[in-house]
């Protein structure tokens, strides 16, 4: 399911500010972008105030006028959706930013489009109308931590408003103008916030090699990224206020966005997104647990991948067949696992067998499954989580 048109093996064209302590430069990148900004955020992801108050405070000096738009709990209805999209509107706004993690950059990217065009999210995002979209308000996203290379792909997640099930949506319109990683904004992560983050992109950059539309240029950003994971992740947990352990991991993320925004996704994220959906797991845990079990699944499929994520995470392949090198890949991740202590089962987070049916089959509804590099029947999909649980 490519983003981009199939006749395009890479196109990235977000702008990135990458850099550790920059909150107070953020109002001279921005006001090349637009000088009416309205930043958007969940009240559960405005994290590290003061950081906060120095990006505004730079804003306010350098750009006409600066609203917090900070209405929303926790991820947003779609009524939610359009009514930050409406006060965008009146506001003036000729440019958004998101502020956040994972819920309040989708946002971001959904309110951006929906401010420039008249229609209602529930007709674009969910009933996906013919709708002639245009294009969105210039976004630029913060991320107050990593969130899998999502905080510069064209991809969200929105949610019902009957029942609040997740569903997903990409488009070309939803790359966002800017991106500004600053590792410093992120000193509030503990060490198991960088593990499971950590963790998390290591899953997407192996999501993104498995899938069948992925090409040397993908596959070098995702393969960079599990080097810097592997290398950075254990010292960031050990220390977790060296910033520059989290830069690395920061910039593991962006390559891996990199990556799946012209790769893709896939069955890990599509678990993942479901399960979180479902349960009391958050996506990054999820991701954690069922990264091995996804890749134990695919390895006979994948094994020349799975070879090269081996080299990447310094396993010793010389003298052994490809299978047996496709095997030290798996090996080479639950090793990580081992030293960082993570849960690998979904019952040590609470989640019940009877869960299992459902998550497989909202997984199933996820157009990731048409990247995956064989076909993967329903009740394949619960074998997994079986596995995993």
């Amino acid at each position: 399911m490519p983003i981009l048109p199939d006749w395009i093996n890479f196109s990235f064209p977000t702008k990135i500010h990458f850099e550790v302590d920059c909150g107070f430069k953020m109002g001279n990148f921005i006001k090349n972008i637009g000088n009416r900004a309205v930043i958007l955020s969940t009240q559960s992801e405005l994290e590290n105030m003061d950081e906060f108050s120095i990006i505004k405070t730079s804003l306010e000096k350098h750009i006409d006028g600066v609203i917090l738009y900070d209405n929303i709990e926790k991820e947003p209805t779609l009524k939610e959706l359009d009514t930050a999209a409406y006060f965008a509107r009146i506001s003036n706004a000729n440019c958004i930013i998101g502020y956040g993690s994972y819920e309040s950059l989708n946002m971001a990217k959904l309110v951006a489009l929906l401010a420039s065009n008249d229609a209602f999210a529930e007709d674009v995002f969910i009933l996906k109308k013919n709708i002639r979209l245009k294009k969105p308000i210039p976004l630029i996203l913060i991320p107050t931590h990593p969130v899998m290379g999502l905080e510069c792909s064209p991809t969200a997640t929105v949610y019902m408003d009957d029942d609040r099930t997740v569903r997903y949506y990409s488009n070309e319109f939803l790359f966002p103008e800017m991106v500004i990683a600053d590792a410093k904004i992120s000193s509030f992560m503990t060490s198991a916030d960088v593990a499971k983050v950590g963790v998390g992109i290591l899953a997407a950059a192996v999501d993104s090699i498995l899938s069948k539309y992925s090409n040397e240029i993908t596959n070098s950003s995702s393969l960079r990224a599990i080097e810097i994971i592997y290398k950075n992740l254990v010292p960031a947990i050990r220390d977790p206020k060296n910033l520059q352990y989290k830069n690395a991991i920061f910039g593991a993320s962006l390559l891996v966005g990199m990556s799946h925004s012209s790769s893709s996704l896939g069955l890990c994220y599509a678990l993942s997104l479901a399960a979180s959906n479902l349960t009391n797991l958050d996506v990054f845990q999820a991701m954690s647990i069922l990264l091995p079990h996804v890749m134990e699944y695919n390895l006979t499929s994948s094994a020349g991948k799975y070879v090269m994520i081996a080299k990447a995470l310094d396993e010793d392949i010389t003298n052994i067949s490809v299978i047996e090198a496709a095997i030290k890949a798996v090996e080479g991740i639950r090793k990580i696992y081992i030293e960082l202590k993570i849960p690998q089962r979904l019952s040590e987070y609470e989640v019940r067998k009877i869960d299992l049916p459902g998550i497989a089959s909202l997984a199933s509804s996820f157009p990731f499954l048409d990247s995956l590099p064989r076909e993967l029947p329903k009740n394949e999909i619960e074998t997994i989580l079986v596995a995993a649980f």
